[in-house]
């Protein structure tokens, strides 16, 4: 009797509790909080063994917590927000949800970047066999760092993972390109070439091959006007009235080549827009002999 009188006091106390906070709630909206973590090693230690538990209810707070924002976060609640998402890659490395929402979440803050690619190489040292973790990666390299071609070497371990991404091999040429490596890009998009079993895919490499392999012979063309002349060529033109090349061969995609004021052979065409390749002509018809 005793006990029962006990059990109904505490009842009765957490019944009023609850009354009290369901009416401070309706009356008064409560600030979002994230939940206060002590260092990743000590999360750990409090876990008990129950590492995988313990790194989802984390995430599952944080995620809670961001959608309950009204404003952007702040800088100091990015931080905390890092320090939360790394103790859940901490305890369950594992762990798809926490890499994908950091993506999510901290990639479009530049001072958490550096951060963030902290836990996607977590994320690619453990789960090895996720494409999408080096295709984040490269793309944080490529958009947030100005890194184009650390980030097609992601982008190509992304391809590798999964070869079903069909778009990745003309995205990956483009970067190697504008990190100055069009001869890789050109040996990487052959080897493409070789191994896709998608034929209006491989037609549409096989134009971006060309356009490449065009941009590799102005750019030899470019070199060669230099150590003849030991100045660098005012246009592509200057190629042709130097005696390099017989003409500007034309862009497969229907652009104009053209030097950048960096010397970079460009075309106005970008690479963007792809179109029936013109008519097939060796680059040796443009090149004097």
């Amino acid at each position: 009797m005793k006990r029962l009188s006990v059990f109904l006091l505490i009842l009765g106390l957490c019944g009023f509790s609850f009354y009290k906070v369901d009416r401070m709630r309706r009356t008064q909206a409560l600030p979002p909080k994230l939940l206060l973590l002590p260092s990743r090693e000590m999360t750990r230690v409090i876990s008990f063994g129950n590492e995988i538990l313990m790194a989802q209810l984390i995430f599952l707070d944080s995620m809670f917590f961001v959608g309950s924002l009204d404003d952007p976060p702040t800088e100091r609640t990015y931080r905390e927000l890092y320090h939360t998402l790394d103790t859940v890659t901490y305890l369950d490395p594992y762990n798809t949800d926490g890499y994908y929402f950091a993506q999510g979440v901290m990639s479009w803050n530049r001072s958490q970047i550096e951060p963030l690619n902290a836990l996607l190489r977590r994320g690619m040292a453990h789960r090895t066999w996720d494409w999408q973790l080096p295709f984040f990666y490269g793309f944080n390299q490529f958009y947030f760092l100005n890194r184009p071609e650390e980030a097609a070497s992601y982008l190509e371990k992304a391809y590798q993972l999964n070869p079903r991404n069909e778009f990745l091999p003309t995205l990956i040429a483009r970067l190697y390109y504008q990190a100055d490596a069009t001869k890789v890009a050109i040996e990487f998009l052959e080897e493409m070439i070789r191994n896709t079993k998608n034929e209006n895919l491989r037609k549409w490499m096989m134009v971006r091959l060309k356009a490449f392999k065009i941009v590799a012979f102005l750019e030899d063309a470019v070199a060669l006007y230099e150590e003849r002349f030991n100045r660098r060529p005012q246009s592509l033109e200057t190629l042709v009235e130097g005696g390099i090349l017989k003409a500007i061969p034309p862009d497969p995609y229907g652009g104009r080549f053209y030097l950048d004021k960096a010397g970079r052979v460009r075309t106005t065409s970008k690479f963007a827009h792809t179109k029936a390749p013109a008519r097939d002509q060796s680059a040796d018809l443009f090149i004097k002999q």
